[in-house]
């Protein structure tokens, strides 16, 4: 409800006529003051009209400039040289006054300042000259028909007018500093209504930012707490836990209240893990540690996790966590710097994957495969021997057909025995029980045996098998028998991947800590995107089964944990429809290799 009464209405009207005066109000003043002067001039006979139709022209002109100031502000017309000529007009008709009413000793000559004030306000000195110019027509009005007039008289009618231009040069340049203000004030006013516009405009989309950023917060409280299946827990620099979601409370045993009450990420982590995680981290990392508060009283092992994240590097791997109860829990552990939204790091995050039940269900399929293996190998090895005794009875000897058919069964039942024998040996990888049997020997010999052992098989298929080992012995201790099982799945791959008149090329080179082996082939190559499953049980590349190569997909997975468990490291280039080249390296001083890390990185 306004509470503006109608006083104040009008008051506001009143001044919003005097700030933006019309024409007819500007013209106000005079046609006031020439009523005023001719009704005292015919009432007051000591104020006679010395010549009646002179002093009525004058009059009428102010009249007749009056009507125009109206209907030009019945038009709303307050501008330019038709508004001018209303003042212009009024000096005319306040001369001829002047003139009708005594001349020289008329009382009415002061009048004339009205409309030359008028006139002179308009912008540019050059009304002030107009001013100047028909003053002096209005005072010299009087001398015209007469002769009589001095010269005195007519220096009276050209310095009076002077008075007039002064004045009228002080009302312009009045008027043109009140212009300049009133612009200034204009221009103030209309930067800060933009201003108040632009704040009104920031407002709306803060309070439109604001619903979206509730909106976005009670959708990540609900994310939050309905990721039930994973730990995720969040840590300042100092490893302090700073959140705490549903499935690590789950998991980890701790409520939420109790999580965030100064407690310490490592207490999740056994000592054994924390050693571990030290020692497979030993590689110096560029940071700040020193000066995080709280960092230095961090085990080792999860000082080591928060390098490598602030190095940059992917930190994911299996370990056992510890619950709030003492109980081990197998998880999947990955750390990733914690950033807020200007991009500066705020702590890490944690997220833990419960793998009791993926750990089970391969222990129970490792157990299986292991078994079915075992129960195979006993039948197929008496399968292989009766087969044998039949080609060789020499009591009952077999037609060449029988000698054919035999033949066939004993490859098949050798092929089944090695695939037994392969699942067997990935079931004792993978359970942790992979002994190696030590012993000095040259690899060189090695490689060259099993590329003389491959020679056939190359040479069915026209492709050439060249041995690049040099001529002096590169002894190293290892398990030959397993070294050669895995340079021999590895020739096994080339020679089935190649094409006919490609080249297999098997090389031995010794760097600094190490010796190289290389297998590399002009085959069909690997496409890209799976070159990163090539160690993966079963799996096969696209370009193997749309090329009918046989196999199982057990080979890699063999020969990779082969070279993991002599402590060394293996990679694989290729380019589809160039070839491929697996290297793997084994170092000259042998070390233990944990079967766990062999399983975690198979």
């Amino acid at each position: 409800m306004s509470n503006v009464t109608p006083l104040d209405r009008a008051e506001r009207r009143w001044y919003q006529m005097f700030d933006s005066p019309s024409p007819l109000v500007k013209q106000s003043p005079t046609i006031i003051a020439t009523i005023i002067a001719a009704i005292l001039t015919c009432m007051n006979m000591d104020l006679p009209f010395t010549n009646m139709l002179v002093a009525l022209s004058g009059v009428g002109l102010v009249v007749a400039a009056t009507v125009h100031a109206a209907v030009l502000s019945a038009r709303r017309l307050c501008d330019g040289w038709i508004v001018l000529l209303i003042p212009m007009v009024d000096i005319v008709g306040l001369g001829l006054f002047r003139a009708g009413t005594g001349g020289s000793s008329s009382l009415f000559g002061a009048l004339i300042l009205l409309p030359a004030v008028w006139l002179a306000a308009a912008p540019g000195i050059r009304y002030v000259v107009f001013v100047g110019v028909l003053s002096s027509l209005a005072l010299l009005m009087p001398y015209v028909n007469d002769t009589s007039t001095t010269s005195a008289e007519w220096l009276r009618g050209v310095v009076a007018p002077l008075v007039f231009v002064a004045v009228a040069a002080v009302v312009n340049q009045l008027s043109r500093q009140q212009r300049v203000r009133a612009e200034q004030a204009e221009d103030s006013v209309a930067e800060r209504t933009k201003a108040l516009s632009e704040n009104i405009a920031m407002v709306v989309q803060l309070r439109d930012k604001e619903r979206q950023y509730r909106e976005l917060l009670d959708s990540f409280e609900s994310l939050w707490s309905s990721i039930t299946a994973q730990a995720v827990v969040a840590t300042d620099r100092s490893g302090t836990v700073t959140a705490w979601n549903p499935g690590a409370e789950r998991l980890l045993g701790l409520s939420v209240s109790e999580a965030l009450s100064d407690v310490k990420i490592d207490r999740f982590f056994s000592r054994d893990v924390l050693s571990m995680l030290a020692e497979e981290n030993t590689e110096p990392t560029h940071t700040d540690d020193g000066e995080v508060p709280g960092r230095a009283e961090l085990s080792p092992g999860i000082s080591a996790l928060f390098a490598q994240a602030d190095a940059g590097m992917m930190v994911d791997g299996d370990i056992e966590i510890v619950t709030a109860g003492g109980s081990t829990v197998p998880a999947r552990v990955t750390v990733s710097p914690h950033t807020d939204g200007s991009g500066t790091q705020q702590g890490f995050l944690f997220v833990l994957t419960d793998e009791t039940r993926a750990v089970e269900v391969a222990r129970m399929k490792d157990e299986f495969v292991g078994m079915i293996s075992h129960e195979l190998r006993t039948p197929l090895s008496a399968i292989i021997g009766f087969l044998d005794l039949l080609q060789n009875d020499p009591a009952q000897p077999l037609t060449d057909d029988q000698q054919e058919f035999v033949g066939i069964i004993e490859r098949n039942a050798k092929r089944l025995l090695n695939l037994v024998g392969d699942l067997l040996f990935t079931a004792q990888v993978e359970s942790g029980r992979f002994p190696l049997e030590r012993e000095e020997c040259d690899v060189a010999e090695l490689v060259s045996s099993a590329v003389a052992s491959a020679g056939p098989h190359a040479q069915r298929e026209g492709i050439d098998l060249v041995a690049d080992v040099g001529t002096s012995p590169v002894t190293v201790v290892v398990d030959a028998g397993r070294v050669g099982q895995a340079i021999d799945n590895l020739l096994s791959n080339a020679i089935k991947f190649t094409p006919r008149g490609g080249t297999v090329t098997a090389r031995v080179e010794q760097n600094d800590g190490g010796i190289e082996l290389s297998i590399a082939d002009t085959g069909i190559g690997i496409p890209e995107d799976e070159q990163g499953m090539l160690f993966t049980r079963f799996f096969r590349a696209s370009t193997a089964t749309r090329n009918a190569v046989p196999g199982v997909g057990l080979g890699l997975t063999i020969t990779r944990a082969i070279v993991l468990a002599h402590g060394g490291s293996m990679d694989v280039k290729s380019q589809e429809g160039v070839g491929t080249e697996f290297r793997f390296v084994l170092p000259t001083s042998p070390r233990t290799e944990s079967l766990r890390a062999v399983n975690r990185d198979a």
